[in-house]
């Protein structure tokens, strides 16, 4: 029994070193394909909660907690932050029957984004406020959008006050549109915004991991993913 105890050893010092570099050559392989898989579930799953965010607004609006409703966006240097706000029915007919209110003297300011008081419930003011308000905040180090600064767009039920606000507006005086998108994709150092062209609404600069989040003046909101491959969105 004793001969066979002696018959038994562990590793040697140049096996132990073998292994420590084989371990470290497969995490040298894995590790960039981890962390570019980590960044795709990741935007993924940024974008999906913006879906999310949106029509979780929309749906107190069917719903008549609110008779107003506005999705906030905020690109700054530190992060992308998107919170939505109500405004109840009794605010609101109180604004349309005031013909010397701002809301009938001027319908584009509607969709407030000035005002710390326009709106009943906000998402980024309170976060005891119990509401259906919501505020989600993403890295601006890790995603990017295709612009800077604030934007804005708001909802009714019936689709009669869609307005926007910011960069989500475009045109002046009668020309005035709403933009229905909102773009994201992974934030590179040299790239600061996610670059789209306006004609063709396609990715020019990074076309990987690029998302678009789309709404109908109804509240109706998809997720797409551009396709380097086939060059075309492709739903998700």
């Amino acid at each position: 029994m004793r001969a066979l105890e002696k018959n038994i050893k562990g590793f040697n010092i140049i096996e132990l070193i073998a292994v420590i570099l084989i371990v470290g050559i497969i995490s040298a392989v894995a590790y960039p394909k981890f962390s570019d898989w980590k960044k795709k579930r990741e935007i993924r799953d940024a974008s999906l909660k913006i879906k999310s965010l949106i029509l979780g607004i929309n749906a107190q609006v069917q719903r008549g907690l609110y008779a107003f409703v506005q999705v906030y966006v905020n690109v700054n240097e530190n992060n992308i932050i998107i919170i939505s706000k109500g405004m109840k029915s009794d605010t609101l007919v109180s604004k349309i029957n005031n013909g010397a209110h701002v809301w009938n003297t001027d319908p584009s300011t509607r969709c407030n984004i000035i005002s710390d008081t326009y709106w009943d419930d906000d998402g980024g003011a309170d976060s005891n406020m119990v509401s259906q308000v919501q505020k989600l905040e993403l890295d601006s180090n890790k995603f990017a959008s295709n612009f800077s600064g604030e934007a804005a767009v708001c909802f009714s039920k019936n689709a009669r006050w869609y307005s926007g606000a910011g960069n989500f507006v475009s045109g002046v005086g009668g020309d005035i549109s709403v933009d229905q998108t909102m773009f994201l994709c992974i934030k590179l150092s040299d790239v600061p915004t996610c670059a789209i062209d306006a004609g063709s609404g396609e990715p020019t600069v990074v076309v990987d991991n690029v998302y678009s989040i789309d709404w109908t003046r109804f509240g109706e909101v998809t997720v797409d993913k551009w396709s380097s491959l086939t060059e075309e969105w492709v739903l998700q």
